[in-house]
């Protein structure tokens, strides 16, 4: 399946697949040389069809802003299957063209790590989404400012919590959509880990600008049943984290 997030048809496809329950979102972390972070990301922009048609599968990368590792850039890749992503990878390792890029990386990167997250669409599905989930997400209106807000809880062990949190935020994410009348907020991806660090649970939220996230996040708050939702997760959350990232010039997601 050659799919790089930009064709229609493509798009269904894996959102198909996602939903069938075999698929999975990759998440792939880089930290970058600090003096080789302006040009790599101009390197990757002068090669986005490229890169796009070397990973198929790529949804968004982001660099970024505030919260993180000012030199960290975030991927997220969306596989059929694990037996698909090592079709693709031993596919895009033997492609003579797909060497630039691997210098690329290999000159800009100080490390990578990867982890595999399985999507929650009941989550995302009351906060709005489209219901064929994160492969079928379509950004809106592009603004100046526009960031993306990455979310993440780390649960205590144990099989429970996971099932638990994703059941709350079902139940009350509709009353945090409610309270935000601007709608100001877009949902992109909610997710738990399946390989990697285990028993976190993430969300990826768009915005026009950090400060109408941040108005986002005072309207959530007047919301009781929201309120109510995050008693109920609080006790099962060992640590929480939150970071903007800004949408790089190659990222298909803008």
């Amino acid at each position: 399946l050659d799919w790089c997030g930009t064709d229609e048809e493509s798009e269904k496809v894996m959102a198909a697949k996602l939903l069938a329950g075999k698929g999975f979102v990759e998440v792939r972390r880089a930290l970058l040389k600090p003096e080789r972070r302006a040009g790599y990301l101009a390197a990757l922009a002068s090669e986005a069809p490229l890169l796009r048609s070397s990973r198929p599968g790529l949804l968004a990368s982001f660099v970024s802003e505030l919260g993180a590792d000012t030199n960290e850039v975030i991927s997220l890749h969306a596989h059929a299957s694990f037996d698909e992503r090592d079709a693709r990878e031993s596919t895009r390792n033997a492609s003579i063209a797909y060497a630039r890029l691997t210098n690329i990386e290999r000159e800009a990167m100080l490390s990578e790590r990867s982890e595999v997250f399985v999507e929650a669409l009941e989550c995302t599905n009351a906060a709005g989404a489209d219901p064929l989930g994160v492969a079928a997400f379509a950004p809106g209106k592009p603004f100046p400012g526009t960031v993306y807000e990455w979310r993440e809880y780390q649960l205590i062990l144990g099989y429970n919590p996971i099932p638990k949190l994703r059941e709350a935020f079902a139940a009350g994410l509709p009353s945090k959509m409610s309270a935000d009348t601007e709608g100001r907020g877009q949902v992109a991806f909610m997710g738990w880990t399946d390989v990697g660090p285990l028993n976190r649970f993430v969300e990826l939220w768009r915005y026009s600008s950090m400060q109408e996230a941040m108005a986002a996040r005072e309207a959530a708050r007047a919301s009781k049943e929201w309120r109510e939702t995050i008693g109920v997760v609080a006790p099962m959350v060992q640590s929480f984290s939150t970071a903007f990232y800004r949408p790089a010039a190659h990222s298909p997601w803008q």
